[in-house]
């Protein structure tokens, strides 16, 4: 039976508590469901029943942390406004509200609890004073975040981490950095937190060097750190880099984490050892999850193996793991790279008539491309007039690319006529068709349309060679 919540504010008899023996178990509840709402208010609601939030803080405090640390910590900035009418006015119902603030993301309401925090004494307390530096990262406002961890006289590890990994993901890695260097012990969160950091702002070689230094300053990598680190490995091409990683990862037994298993075989399939990838996939058995397929799909996709990669595909429903619109367009570019055709179109209308998936952009993307391949380009173009989202330049660029293939100058023209419509800057676009049109022999309209990039300023951008640069910096 459910029960209804009575209201918050409701004044309860005072009870003896030796009328209350489950308030431990019903206490205990709340962690287990915390990330299901229904349970979670049903745990409320005999709390309540039981009218044991008079007799002691703890009740208003476990009701606080199980909903600051749910998916619903809103819930808890609401419920701490009664909580400080009863017994639960202390540094735990802060801290959790600090926390459900970070959640949330609401600056407004951190600014509030800051406000609260001076007014009860609680600014120099290290746990709160932590929570509001992490409410003020969390919310952007590095600004206050920064003049918060200033002005606290005594941090412990915890603050520092909540500093450097809270900067390094807002993209300040530099000041992430500083923070390390001053750092008095650093521990696995703070080695993680700014080579996070480094992945992200895409700086790949900062973040590879400073896992090493971490291996040889004796830190053992967490399960995060190797999953921080991976993509970094893979933008670099790091072969010998990714399979001593591996091997770390074996030898530790992380590789028993499915996480790490999956970005195994995306990192492998990024630097171009398909093998490598297949045999961390055949590997993990029974702890594949649909990233493990969907993964090793786009592997063989991405390397032209067309055929395995439907196998494969045809493999995992056989398996009864349900494909999502990821997986389709997988599936769909390696029949586009293979010629397959008539396979994409059916993998397609199941996507739509038998998943239920609402395709994208990038599906559409993918089958005009599959059609333009092929040379079925007024298949292609009446996909794109027929689209009930709206097509980018990349579409109509990707249509313009197979006609140039084909020569069919007029649909060309009218793809160049979309992406201006679009985007006015670029002069590729014009290149492309003055190249048709030279091909064909159309001389005097290939000079005008390279005229006309000069007419309106359009850029060409210049290709780059960038492996040799790569190779440099990694070495």
């Amino acid at each position: 039976m459910v029960l209804s919540v009575p209201p918050l504010g409701a004044t309860m008899a005072t009870v003896p508590s030796r009328r209350h023996p489950h308030l431990h178990r019903l206490t205990a509840l709340l962690f287990r469901h915390q990330d299901e709402r229904r349970q979670l208010f049903q745990v409320h609601a005999q709390l309540v029943a039981h009218q044991v939030f008079d007799q002691s803080p703890a009740p208003w405090r476990a009701l606080l942390k199980a909903y600051s640390h749910g998916p619903f910590p809103q819930e808890a900035l609401h419920l701490f406004r009664h909580a400080r009418i009863h017994l639960a006015d202390d540094t735990f119902a802060y801290a959790f509200a600090l926390k459900a603030c970070a959640g949330v993301g609401w600056p407004r309401a951190g600014a509030q609890l800051h406000g609260l925090v001076i007014r009860k004494g609680f600014e120099f307390h290290v746990y709160v004073h932590t929570s509001l530096v992490n409410a003020y990262v969390a919310c952007g406002r590095l600004v206050e975040a920064r003049r918060a961890f200033n002005e606290m006289p005594t941090k412990n590890a915890v603050t520092w981490n909540v500093m450097i990994t809270g900067f390094a993901g807002w993209g300040e890695v530099e000041y992430a950095r500083t923070l390390f260097e001053h750092m008095p012990c650093r521990n696995v969160v703070s080695w993680t937190g700014l080579i996070d950091g480094y992945t992200r702002a895409r700086l790949y070689v900062e973040a590879v060097a400073l896992f090493c230094h971490m291996m040889a300053a004796g830190i053992s990598p967490s399960e995060i750190t190797v999953l921080a680190v991976i993509p970094a490995i893979s933008n670099l091409g790091g072969i010998l880099m990714g399979e001593m990683l591996h091997c770390y990862c074996e030898k530790k037994g992380l590789v028993s984490d499915v996480r790490i298993g999956n970005s195994l075989i995306d990192l492998y399939a990024k630097i171009g050892s398909v093998q490598n990838s297949l045999k961390v996939f055949n590997e993990m058995l029974d702890r594949r999850n649909l990233v493990s397929w969907t993964s090793v799909i786009s592997c063989f996709a991405m390397h032209g193996l067309s055929i395995e990669a439907v196998e494969l595909f045809a493999e995992m429903r056989r398996a009864g793991i349900r494909p999502n619109r990821v997986t389709f367009l997988s599936v769909i570019n390696a029949c586009s790279h293979g010629g397959l055709v008539e396979q994409g179109l059916a993998f397609f209308k199941s996507m739509v008539y038998e998943y239920n998936i609402n395709p994208e952009v990038k599906h559409f993307g993918c089958m005009i491309d599959m059609l333009g391949r092929a040379g079925r380009l007024s298949e292609a173009e009446q996909i794109i007039e027929g689209l009930p989202v709206e097509v980018n330049v990349v579409v109509w660029r990707t249509l313009l690319g197979c006609c140039s293939k084909y020569g069919e100058v007029e649909m060309g023209q009218r793809a160049v006529k979309k992406i201006l419509s679009l985007e006015r800057e670029s002069g590729g676009d014009f290149a492309v068709l003055s190249n048709m049109l030279n091909e064909i022999g159309w001389f005097s309209d290939a000079e005008q349309a390279r005229k006309l990039v000069d007419e309106r300023k359009a850029v060409k951008v210049p290709g780059l060679a960038l492996v040799g640069e790569i190779r440099t910096q990694v070495n």
